[in-house]
């Protein structure tokens, strides 16, 4: 071999090597930091998000699973399980858990708001977002908000279901 094809193939398997240790890698509970510590995810289930114009920021929606362990204690005590004065990653304190359905200035605010601009979940564009939206207006859930975001629990299927895993949904606006 000669050495400048030598060198060559050294150069670029060092850019190589360099180039894929620095990307981004999502493991763990990197995707799970909008939620607060609290909540134990088993898995990332969906997300969409819309980018609003004018650099007026995004919006969109969220969905995780819960992990058993959770979802367990939640059939178990029902939102009681969930610690009260919930703080986000981005330090805002979270209201206390209700019930659903969703108060209608709410529902406006952060699910689906007809005029324009649109609002968290309808921002999200996921086929789920019937599903969910549904949910908001379902008794046996709950909510909470933070005045930039509302998380809403699933759990009006726990006790029907007992294979079934709870889910959270995260859904928020600029």
């Amino acid at each position: 071999m000669r050495p400048y094809t030598l060198i060559s193939w050294s150069v670029v398997s060092f850019f190589v090597i360099v180039i894929f240790t620095s990307l981004p890698i999502a493991t763990g509970r990197q995707w799970a930091s909008v939620l607060p510590s609290q909540y134990k995810i088993n898995q990332r289930q969906a997300y969409g998000s819309t980018q609003l114009p004018n650099g007026a920021g995004t919006c969109g929606a969220v969905i995780y699973q819960l992990s058993w362990a959770q979802t367990q204690d939640i059939r178990r005590n029902g939102v009681a399980a969930l610690p009260a004065g919930l703080q986000g990653p981005d330090g805002f304190m979270y209201g206390d858990w209700a019930n659903t359905p969703v108060p209608k200035d709410i529902f406006e605010r952060y699910v689906l708001n007809t005029a324009h601009p649109p609002v968290g979940l309808n921002c999200s564009h996921g086929s789920w977002e019937k599903e969910w939206r549904a949910n908001t207006q379902k008794a046996g859930n709950y909510y909470s908000t933070n005045g930039k975001a509302l998380i809403l629990l699933q759990a009006s299927e726990l006790q029907r279901n007992p294979m079934y895993l709870a889910a959270v949904g995260y859904f928020y606006n600029p």
